[in-house]
């Protein structure tokens, strides 16, 4: 019998623990709030993961990478699951990171949704399911 398989984000030289941020949610329940398509999709140039993408070759420093991106799986998602967007803090205040939920807005990219629902970490929550 394996074991179970842990989802993780990586993003540059951060780990997230999906699996333990889930948990964190149902421990401490909130509403999602809608996020905005267009800003994480151009974030993480999801635009460039599309068949008909015709532009220059690429090689994402951050996000996904197209030979690790599965667009079909992406089209069977579920938009109605809320996406998790973590909160870092840096020297000049919190930044916002979306550390579950890429091929949801793919999806979303795709149909033309303005927004999806997402559940936003505190600082502090960040830090409790980062592992590096």
């Amino acid at each position: 019998m394996s074991a179970p398989t842990i989802q993780l984000f990586l993003y540059g030289k951060w780990l997230f623990n999906i699996d333990q941020a889930q948990a964190l949610l149902k421990e401490h329940p909130r509403d999602p709030k809608p996020t905005p398509v267009a800003d994480w999709t151009a974030h993480y140039h999801l635009d460039r993961l599309t068949p008909g993408y015709d532009g220059a070759p690429w090689c994402p420093v951050f996000g996904p990478d197209q030979s690790a991106f599965n667009a079909e799986h992406a089209l069977q998602t579920d938009l109605n699951t809320p996406v998790i967007i973590a909160t870092m803090e840096f020297d000049n205040g919190p930044a916002l990171l979306l550390i579950d939920g890429v091929h949801r807005m793919y999806r979303a990219m795709t149909e033309g949704r303005a927004t999806l629902p997402a559940y936003t970490l505190t600082t502090a929550e960040t830090t409790r399911i980062r592992e590096r």
